[in-house]
């Protein structure tokens, strides 16, 4: 993979573990990957589920070809998780606001530690950094940002830095 990045290739095929993703420029090219990994999975004794495995395009139209593994057709969906991160055909934006949405909780889950004035103010920055802040930026060197999601991104990140200083004030 560091041989495509470096050489300015594309990445068409990412995989970990038992989830492999394919990556293509149009539907024709995704069937053909996907009836070449269907064979090539064959080969070893592997089959492909085709109720676990989604498509997805980042086109504006709605998919027209229907794709199959084993006589079933594949469902196409506008986005599914993949490896903790949500692959969307929105891009960014349904990432950035579930991460936002799990730093609030992991925020609210600290509040004994936010309200307790025995605790220095430089520790609970520190706190918020390292434990919260981190759920934040998982993933996040993907994220493709606009206005509006630098915006929430700041609006977010002064959310975290009142709620654990406002006691103070």
């Amino acid at each position: 993979m560091t041989d495509a990045l470096e050489d300015h290739r594309p990445i068409t095929n990412l995989r970990f573990a038992d989830d492999i993703d394919r990556l293509a420029g149009n539907e024709c090219e995704l069937a053909s990957l996907v009836e070449q990994l269907d064979k090539a999975s064959s080969n070893f004794g592997k089959e492909i589920n085709a109720e676990k495995t989604k498509i997805t395009t980042n086109s504006k139209e709605p998919s027209k070809k229907e794709i199959k593994v084993n006589g079933q057709i594949l469902e196409s969906v506008t986005k599914f998780k993949y490896l903790g991160s949500i692959i969307s055909d929105e891009g960014s934006k349904p990432e950035i606001l579930s991460s936002i949405a799990q730093t609030t909780a992991a925020l609210t889950k600290l509040k004994p530690i936010w309200n307790n004035k025995n605790i220095a103010i430089s520790s609970k920055i520190r706190l918020l950094r390292s434990l919260v802040m981190l759920i934040f930026l998982y993933a996040c060197e993907s994220w493709t940002l606009n206005t509006d999601i630098e915006r929430r991104i700041r609006s977010m990140e002064m959310r975290c830095y009142q709620k654990t200083t406002w006691y103070l004030i």
